[in-house]
């Protein structure tokens, strides 16, 4: 597929196989998206990458604009920075044999991300204990962990931004450090070691290229390496441990791609998680409500069940779920790194954000100027006269978005099914509202 056919920084759409059936215009979370009779898609106001309609697209006419295998290497170091959903995806393969798969299919080495995941965890502990007694941010406290939740929270909820605790990522923690150190252990300059993001989220992308907020150079989907990964591992006869991080005797890390797994490696208890974009939108709605002040801490993830539940991902959730609790029984869940050591980079400021999260609308730009009282009146006036059953033949989502879009000039009266054959009452109508036709 052709990037002429990109309709956002991180999707592209196919019009040879899409139908028309405008189910990713009514999955979108901000109704960004328009489909018109031709079939043509574009998006308006602010995607925020949460790959809904990628999801829900019966025909896969819609996939992510994510980097592929054919773009690692090109002369540089490739260093594979993997997230711990990946071992949930091979039910009979361990760990440190999918880091050596990833090896053998091109990677000069990888790096477990599960290290850094327990580092944000003591990080988060320590930043909550402290703002029990400052009471610098409003509870509950919110996780920065999903990209799409935060791009949400600017785009509906812009007050609860100050709820988001500034912490750095994992995989913006491994940046921090990891080019110096392969640079010093292997004697090459760190703009030749390409670090790439092997993710369920497309997310991921639009966080390292369009914001960059990040240093890591490439992204990788799950579902773009599952099969040549596939194939490798059923010839790999013994396991070889050749990954940066060799040793593995925790299933923390993989616990952390479900839901409540950030929390559950946690010791603050008053906590809870959240997942699916509906339902997060739901407590987001109850939090700017003011409900559940006594909690410390919400994880919230766009994606049903975790990020095991991604768009990038090639298993079933729950079958990867199920995996990812016999690691568990397997390794535990026990800490591997040292608690003092933790707070000594802590006090260093190591885990935060150079931006706050309060700023980032700000310095993003996510505004939309209010409607006027008067513009809202002809809004309502509009949706009176057409009585319509949301049904999306104008290309949008609701007959309200559409009213919306008509009175800011963005779309035609005559986009309305129910309007273009209006009679003559309802022309008088319409005419008198000023409206564009």
């Amino acid at each position: 597929m052709k990037n002429d056919n990109k309709i956002s920084p991180y999707l592209i759409f196919d019009p040879d196989i899409c139908t028309g059936c405008a189910a990713c215009v009514k999955a979108c979370p901000t109704k960004a998206i328009r489909i018109k009779n031709d079939k043509s898609i574009r998006t308006v106001d602010y995607c925020i990458t949460c790959g809904e309609c990628v999801r829900i697209c019966p025909h896969s006419a819609l996939s992510s604009d994510i980097f592929d295998m054919n773009q690692i290497g090109n002369g540089q170091i490739s260093v594979a920075i993997v997230s711990p959903v990946l071992y949930s995806q091979f039910p009979e393969m361990l760990p440190e044999e999918i880091l050596t798969g990833l090896k053998k299919i091109g990677f000069d080495h990888t790096i477990d991300l599960s290290r850094y995941t327990e580092l944000f965890q003591y990080a988060t502990d320590e930043y909550i204990k402290r703002n029990k007694i400052s009471n610098e941010l409003p509870t509950p406290l919110i996780s920065p962990i999903c990209p799409v939740i935060i791009r949400l929270i600017m785009v509906r909820f812009p007050n609860l931004l100050d709820q988001v605790i500034p912490l750095k990522r994992p995989v913006e923690l491994i940046e921090l450090e990891i080019k110096q150190q392969l640079s010093d252990r292997f004697g090459v300059k760190k703009d030749l070691i390409n670090l790439c993001n092997i993710t369920p989220c497309p997310s991921q992308k639009v966080s390292t290229h369009m914001m960059k907020l990040s240093n890591i150079d490439s992204s990788v989907g799950i579902n773009k390496i599952y099969r040549k990964l596939s194939q490798e591992l059923e010839k790999m006869e013994e396991n070889d441990t050749t990954s940066l991080h060799e040793s593995y005797e925790s299933a923390r890390g993989p616990m952390w791609g479900m839901s409540g797994g950030e929390i559950a490696g946690l010791r603050t208890e008053n906590t809870f998680a959240v997942s699916g974009l509906n339902e997060t939108i739901t407590y987001l709605e109850k939090i700017e409500l003011g409900l559940f002040q006594d909690i410390d801490y919400i994880e919230f993830r766009c994606c049903p069940e975790g990020c095991i539940g991604g768009p990038l991902t090639v298993t079933d959730k729950y079958l990867a779920k199920n995996t990812v609790h016999k690691l568990v029984e397997r390794f535990g869940i026990g800490r591997r790194l040292s608690q003092e050591k933790a707070l000594r980079i802590y006090e260093k400021g190591f885990f935060f954000s150079e931006t706050k999260p309060s700023e980032l609308t700000r310095i993003f730009g996510i505004h939309k100027d209010p409607l006027s009282i008067e513009l809202l009146k002809k809004m309502e006036k509009l949706l009176d006269i057409i009585q319509g059953k949301d049904c999306s033949v104008c290309g949008a989502p609701d007959c309200r978005t559409f009213a919306e879009d008509v009175v800011r000039g963005k779309a035609s009266i005559d986009d309305c099914i129910i309007l273009k054959y209006r009679d003559a009452d309802t022309d008088e109508q319409i005419k008198a509202l000023s409206l564009k036709s």
